[in-house]
């Protein structure tokens, strides 16, 4: 029931995060494309099914050619390098990596090394179970687009209606205001996640050039893009990366910076900039997910909390002012 709930938000997560991603394209379109002798512009719904279609079908086909591979990639090739990447947890590599510097040194940073490189491999196999469960429900991702749909299409119509049964006064307008604060905090959540995804497939491309790594510019393209998946997609990146066995250690040390450098640096601010909410409560509020449900529990924390956020800023101000017209009366 558990994986049941996990799975159900996060696929409605997915769905939120398209269709904030599809809302700024429809106005163009509908304004570029007009249909009829009067050239009135096509509706909503016309706009989003012509996005699907540029989109999917060349998706669909692409999927169709390279779905062997993805699926031997997951399931062999994943494991395999992670098997090669902790074979006897590093220390050969690092015993080797120490080895100018003073015994006591050596001893002292080794085994300080090899307590990070288990830590790593743990985190890193736990997710690596998760993304392999999560590859025999990944034909429920073509839910995602049609519930999109449904929320660019009739969410507004909803809302409207919703808001017309309560009463009139002050109910009415703070559940607007209520419902205007999600949607801005929602937004703030995915331009974040997007700007995020940007600079770290920036940064992506420019270290795997100067690394030398096979497939750079592909690869920080795609380091990019799965940035926008929390948790699973930095390491598909890292398993990627060092698939090939080209400079492992040099793209384990850099990916491990850059990791750190964006969770506790970079996104932190980002958030805080389009959900106001601290460094601090960003940090907490991942590890939080992570520790109860996982990667799953990664990628709907943050969205959870800025609803949390707004739900009891909202709750605080409601309840302040009933208490100040009670008293007044």
């Amino acid at each position: 029931m558990l994986l049941l709930i996990q799975g159900a938000a996060v696929l409605l997560l997915l769905s939120v995060f398209l269709a904030y991603l599809l809302a700024p394209a429809l106005p163009p379109i509908r304004r570029r494309i007009r249909i009829g002798h009067r050239r009135r512009p096509i509706s909503d719904a016309a706009a989003i099914f012509l996005i699907y279609v540029a989109v999917f079908v060349p998706g669909a086909a692409l999927w169709r050619q390279s779905e062997a591979s993805v699926k031997q990639w997951i399931a062999v090739t994943a494991p395999a390098t992670v098997d090669r990447l902790f074979a006897g947890g590093g220390v050969a590599v690092l015993d080797a990596t120490f080895a100018p510097l003073w015994p006591e040194l050596r001893t002292t940073l080794t085994r300080t090394g090899t307590r990070v490189a288990a830590t790593i491999e743990h985190s890193t196999r736990a997710t690596l179970a998760e993304l392999l469960t999560a590859a025999k429900y990944a034909g429920w991702l073509v839910v995602t687009p049609v519930v999109a749909f449904l929320l660019l299409t009739g969410a507004p119509a909803f809302q409207r209606s919703a808001l017309r049964v309560l009463p009139h006064g002050h109910l009415q307008w703070r559940s607007e205001e209520y419902l205007r604060d999600v949607n801005s905090a929602l937004a703030g959540y995915v331009r974040a996640q997007v700007a995020a995804s940007v600079i770290v497939g920036a940064i992506c491309v420019a270290g795997f050039l100067l690394l030398g790594a096979p497939s750079a510019i592909a690869l920080g393209v795609l380091a990019g893009i799965l940035e926008l998946v929390p948790a699973i997609g930095p390491l598909t990146v890292l398993l990627v990366a060092t698939a090939q066995g080209d400079r492992v250690v040099a793209i384990v040390v850099f990916l491990a910076v850059l990791r750190i450098v964006q969770d506790y640096v970079v996104y932190p601010r980002l958030i805080r900039h389009g959900m106001h909410l601290s460094t601090l409560a960003v940090i907490m509020t991942v590890w939080t997910g992570a520790v109860l449900a996982g990667a799953a529990g990664v990628i709907i924390a943050i969205p959870v909390a800025g609803c949390l956020s707004v739900s009891l800023r909202h709750w605080r101000e409601y309840r302040e002012i009933e208490r100040l017209v009670g008293t007044a009366k």
